[in-house]
């Protein structure tokens, strides 16, 4: 059995091997400590730095390289799998009726602004609302994970989002997809359409704004240290 003082060595080592993410640092060291015990019993006589060498000799010339590849891979894949299903669970029951809810609201909107123009500014003045909730809640997502104190590739991915807000900004001068050019030539189905992206987005943010917070209470059970 390696000793405590051992085990906490092998995240020095793995940091002095480029292995700056806490995250992988602890499989590592669970791997490596367990590969090390290996070659111990083999051969009694091996010093654990003598096992540890032997052990990372056999990662190959690119050391720990392949390993933060596939972790990312592996990782981006789990997170934007769970994404996208925080995202569609605003199209499953309880949560349709909100959905449906605010879309429906938005149509009403718009049949009641019987002038085009007033229907341009006010999905502009909603796709503004948007973009300054994105920013806030951008903030708030940092201030969340301030206490992180060590980086890891699990909570990289509160970086990458669904839909951002800024779409909206080519979605709504899009002269191609709309035929129109100014704020006042809005008719009702490209405002109709316009509206739904808007939710889209908006409800892409919701889903984000659930990942970050279950992706934080994750990553604090399973990598206390990293936030101590």
């Amino acid at each position: 059995m390696i000793t405590e003082a051992q085990y906490e060595s092998l995240f020095a080592f793995c940091r002095k091997h480029y292995m700056q993410y806490y995250d992988v640092q602890v499989e590592l060291a669970d791997h490596l400590s367990e590969a090390i015990e290996e070659k111990m019993k083999e051969n009694p006589k091996l010093s654990f730095e003598q096992a540890l060498d032997e052990v990372y000799a056999g990662f190959g010339i690119k050391g720990f390289a392949d390993i933060v590849a596939t972790r990312m891979e592996m990782v981006s894949k789990k997170s934007r799998k769970q994404k996208w299903k925080l995202f569609f669970s605003y199209f499953t029951v309880p949560k349709i009726a909100m959905t449906l809810c605010m879309y429906a609201a938005m149509l009403l909107i718009g049949k009641v602004l019987t002038q085009e123009y007033h229907r341009g500014l006010f999905l502009f003045a909603v796709g503004a609302c948007l973009f300054v909730f994105e920013i806030v809640y951008t903030l708030k997502m940092h201030k969340l994970f301030k206490q992180q104190k060590k980086e890891m590739i699990l909570t990289s991915e509160r970086l990458s989002g669904i839909i951002h807000s800024c779409i909206f900004i080519q979605i709504f001068f899009s002269n191609r997809f709309f035929g129109y050019t100014e704020l006042d030539q809005m008719p009702f189905l490209p405002y109709a359409i316009i509206s739904l992206m808007l939710l889209l987005i908006f409800i892409s943010l919701l889903a984000h704004r659930d990942f970050v917070k279950e992706l934080h209470r994750n990553a604090i059970t399973l990598y206390p240290k990293a936030f101590a």
